[in-house]
């Protein structure tokens, strides 16, 4: 067959190839911007202010982790579950379980929107912000928090609008650079930096719900609240599902988030300032792998929703190979292209960030080579698996972080991330051997 026409065929790799290339083709866009914007970021503010803006930044992502329900992974597997019953009513299900994510993620904004407030004033009195700032950073929590575009993301995948979804998605890397441009002429200080990021979250969640609006049939507002409070009812395991799903990616996440934050508060904003740069700097290099299990989730929730198991099991094991392949070339990138990197975007000041780029690059090529495990997982419903492995591997890196972080600084908080990595795809794997995907 033609390489053309097997894009263009309805075989479950080809339509994970081809989901993955619209979330590439966005991820990629952003990511390559995200490196300007970067660069404008730590060489306008420096170590010490930059280190105060991840802070900021870093807290509302973190808060947002710890409260999120994860709803588009709701809307894709239940919504398929509507659609593969073909019952005449798919739509209006669809309509009221959009819904019912929209209040989830409501309810759980104003709960992180307590939490932030929190978490602000102490780094506030820990490092003696103004009143000014420490409003500043409050109202950019409240913005990212607000910002409720999780559901419209499950939308748009679920009736397999990967190209809507990475247009929408490429307004923050693009408003982003924007705005750091303005900032620059106008105001290139920590306060002008957050009011760009605040306006890219507004803008990317307005082209979230236009494009679920134009494209799809799903219509949140055609719904009754009486048919709303039938949603987990109606959908066998609803609230397993949910918290245990959630409670799995929150502790990923927060395997990911919080470490900056202790970085910052037990060593200091610059070092969190060099922490978050070469985060950021891998986590460009690495989307790859969490736009391959995004891709992977939708299908493998399709085929699953379909009885598919086979081509399940056929599918998971071409995709592995796939992931082996770019963990590979993403620790050769890091090896031989970091420092130059590094020091093209932010300059010298910033070469401290070097050693915990490797390090978090290592971190981030093995989880891309364990990529394929959970969504299978999520989409077959057993996500309480990676539950268990996540909390498992979290309280190692939590043991590890109490010992390194007072010699190593945050070269001590990557290498705990990268024991969390280890751990939780090595148990992962075994718990996979034997085992039909």
């Amino acid at each position: 067959m033609p390489l053309r026409d097997y894009f263009q065929s309805d075989r479950p790799l080809a339509r994970v190839l081809n989901n993955l290339a619209w979330l590439m083709a966005g991820k990629g866009f952003g990511a390559a911007l995200s490196l300007f914007y970067l660069a404008l970021a730590t060489q306008l503010l420096g170590p010490e202010q930059f280190g105060y803006f991840t802070l900021v930044f870093g807290t509302a992502q973190a808060i947002s982790a710890i409260v999120s329900f994860q709803s588009w992974q709701l809307v894709i597997r239940f919504g398929n579950h509507n659609l593969a019953n073909n019952d005449g009513m798919a739509l209006q299900k669809n309509n009221s379980l959009t819904a019912y994510c929209i209040l989830i993620d409501l309810g759980t904004a104003i709960i992180g929107l307590l939490l932030a407030a929190v978490v602000i004033l102490i780094f506030a009195d820990r490092f003696g912000w103004s009143d000014d700032f420490t409003v500043s950073a409050l109202l950019f929590s409240a913005v990212m928090l607000l910002s409720i575009k999780s559901s419209a993301i499950g939308v748009l995948r679920l009736y397999d609008r990967f190209r809507d979804g990475a247009l929408a998605a490429a307004v923050i890397p693009l408003v982003r650079l924007l705005g750091a441009l303005v900032a620059w002429k106008v105001a290139p200080t920590v306060e002008g930096f957050l009011a760009a990021w605040a306006l890219a979250e507004i803008l990317a969640t307005a082209a979230h719900w236009v494009l679920v609006r134009l494209n799809t049939p799903v219509r949140p507002t055609r719904t009754t609240l009486a048919e709303i409070r039938t949603v987990p009812a109606s959908h066998n395991r609803f609230y397993n599902f949910a918290f245990v799903t959630n409670a799995g990616v929150t502790l990923k996440s927060v395997a990911q988030q919080v470490p900056l934050l202790v970085v910052g508060f037990v060593v200091g904003p610059a070092a969190a300032g060099f922490f978050r740069l070469a985060y950021q700097l891998k986590d460009a290099a690495s989307r790859f792998a969490e736009m391959l299990s995004r891709s992977m989730y939708a299908e493998f929730s399709t085929l699953h929703a379909h009885g598919n198991t086979g081509e399940g099991t056929i599918l998971f094991g071409q995709l592995r190979w796939i992931a082996a392949i770019g963990a590979v070339l993403l620790t050769l990138l890091a090896f031989f292209a970091g420092r130059p990197i590094l020091l093209l975007i932010a300059g010298p000041e910033f070469l401290p960030a070097y050693p915990i780029l490797l390090i978090l690059a290592c971190a981030s090529a093995i989880e891309l080579f364990g990529v394929g495990y959970e969504p299978h997982l999520m989409a077959v419903g057993k996500p309480h698996i990676s539950l268990i492995i996540r909390a498992i591997s979290a309280l190692l890196l939590i043991a590890i972080m109490i010992i390194l972080l007072p010699a190593l600084g945050s070269v001590g908080a990557a290498y705990a991330i990268l024991a969390y990595s280890v751990t939780a795809v090595a148990m992962l794997h075994f718990y996979n051997i034997g085992k039909k995907p």
